[in-house]
């Protein structure tokens, strides 16, 4: 059957599709010259010697002055309806000339019934002391991840009592929602102009009808605002991203050396900015290919400029800090390659997901644990004695990658990308609380270590936007000790050595945004993911 319907002809409908298809035909163009002409005679004899009929509503009445030269039909019904408002409509080779009455027309709109809303939230807390008439005592660091006891007591002359209050030293909160029919609905109203006249706008999100009764110019504006609409939020982009951990090798504990990224492969494709990347930057050529140094500020510093080839090392020290930098590149394996040259690249996560145009997507990959967050005791008298029985709160803690991107699409191909990475690892340490007497409670609590940050970036469709400067230290202390003779008490301490290595450790997210055009971005995504998985397949018998 198989071999049968190889040796088939294709059906007509495909052979149909592979041949070229046939040239529109030409319309005739004329020149039109009348003055004070009555409509009706005006729309009888443009169409003379054409293969269009005209039908004119009765209600149709008034006089047409047009001078229109080198114009088609329709270049002639279009100008005369946007000067005198007579609406028109083609049905084969039928044109229905309309008076400028109210008219009523459906639309059919796609979309999902559903209300989508999400936060980005990136915090730094810090502690501060505040001189109060109480004593505070058990205060906790970090929100969510330990519990508050607080011993209130009057105030004794002479004596200054503090309170620790938790603050914000840095908060970025980026926020999004979308309700799609509730604009829609707001902003044909406003095109159609309220419910006055008899204009109404009936909207059905369930069935995506959307039903105007409104005048024709109005409906006209109605169906351009829709396709724009349609076009906007209907386009949809393929995000490739990889969130990498560079262990760096001895000769980069300063972190990566981006300067040295002008001189891999890419040419002038390669882009760079740094500092505080306001939303909507774009960035810039490299100095190799005639770009200038972005400016990047700290607090209050005054601007300085640094960029891959200037000294990143002396503008470091002018702003106090150097926290992050953003690269647009065309290539994955390049960008990887040179990210080896400095260190050993682990692959945290490498997730590929597709959204439509400012839609929020979230991927999420790791573990929740539940870790104690409070304890409370109660004390219980009875004639043996007093029982104390602690009760405790558990909190999941997440320890793995999470990474949040919306992207927006303009009419030039660009995507501007907020960009929220976050790769925690939470571990498990053990405290031991007095509960009054000889009762003790030994407690599991949680110490988190994140590496975060959130970031808005422009880059282009199907180029890779790298952000780094996410650098976290880790030490091991490595003990060895003589057999036997190490483990004495006094002179073991001879025959022992601890040594203390450290580690230092770059976050690096790269993110390859891809629009969405049609069903053949599909099938050429299918291709290149086929590709790639025969690549990776092993060799049969051996053989390559």
């Amino acid at each position: 059957a198989a071999v049968e319907a190889a040796l088939l002809p294709p059906p007509a409908a495909a052979m149909a599709a592979e041949l070229p298809k046939a040239r529109a035909v030409m319309e005739e163009r004329f020149n039109v010259s009348f003055n004070q002409v009555p409509v009706q005679q005006f729309y009888n004899s443009i169409v003379a010697g054409t293969r269009y009929n005209m039908l004119i509503h009765p209600d149709v009445s008034g006089t047409v002055t047009a001078n229109l030269k080198d114009v088609t039909l329709f270049e002639a019904l279009d100008a005369v309806r946007e000067m005198y408002g007579y609406d028109y409509k083609v049905e084969g080779t039928r044109i229905y000339i309309r008076p400028l009455t109210m008219q009523t027309r459906i639309f059919q709109v796609n979309y999902l019934n559903s209300t989508r809303k999400g936060t980005s939230n990136v915090r730094v807390s810090s502690t501060s002391v505040n001189t109060v008439g109480t004593v505070v005592s058990g205060q906790s660091g970090n929100a969510g991840s330990g519990s508050n006891g607080q011993n209130n007591q009057p105030q004794q002359p002479g004596q200054n009592n503090q309170q620790y209050a938790l603050e914000d030293s840095s908060n970025v909160k980026t926020s999004s929602a979308a309700d799609f029919w509730t604009e829609l609905k707001e902003a044909l109203v406003a095109l159609v102009g309220g419910a006055g006249d008899g204009r109404s706008v009936v909207i059905s999100p369930q069935s995506g009808v959307i039903v105007v009764r409104a005048l024709p110019e109005q409906l006209r504006n109605v169906d351009q605002y829709l396709k724009a609409t349609r076009l906007a939020v209907e386009r949809q982009v393929i995000l490739e991203a990889k969130i990498l951990e560079v262990q760096l090798n001895s000769g980069f504990q300063s972190g990566i050396n981006w300067a040295s990224f002008a001189s891999f492969g890419g040419g002038g494709s390669n882009r760079l900015s740094g500092g505080f990347i306001a939303p909507g930057t774009g960035l810039a050529p490299l100095p190799a290919n005639g770009g200038q140094p972005a400016v990047i500020t700290s607090g209050g510093t005054a601007g300085i400029s640094a960029s891959a080839g200037f000294s990143l090392a002396s503008a470091a020290n002018n702003a106090g800090s150097l926290f992050g930098l953003a690269f647009q590149t065309s290539n994955f394996a390049a960008m990887i390659s040179f990210l080896e040259s400095q260190g050993s690249v682990h692959v945290l996560s490498s997730p590929r997901i597709a959204t439509m145009n400012n839609q929020k997507a979230v991927l999420k990959i790791g573990t929740d644990e539940f870790y104690v967050t409070g304890v409370s005791t109660t004390t219980n008298s009875n004639v043996s004695g007093n029982t104390t029985s602690p009760s405790v709160t558990l909190q999941p803690f997440f320890s793995g990658v999470v990474l949040d991107v919306t992207p927006q699409i303009d009419d030039e191909g660009n995507i501007m990308l907020h960009v929220h990475p976050s790769v925690s690892q939470v571990t498990t340490v053990n405290k031991t609380v007095d509960l009054g007497g000889t009762n003790t409670l030994k407690l599991p609590l949680a110490a988190s270590s994140t590496s975060e940050m959130d970031s808005m970036v422009r880059g282009q469709d199907g180029r890779i936007v790298a952000i780094g400067g996410l650098m976290r230290q880790s030490s091991t202390d490595d003990n060895s000790q003589a057999p036997g003779i190490g483990s004495l008490p006094v002179v073991g301490a001879l025959f022992r050595n601890t040594e203390r290595s450290t580690q230092k450790r770059e976050l690096v997210v790269l993110i390859k945004p891809t629009i969405v055009d049609g069903a053949s971005s599909y099938a050429q995504d299918l291709d290149d993911a086929s590709r790639r998985v025969q690549q990776l397949a092993p060799p049969v018998g051996g053989r390559k």
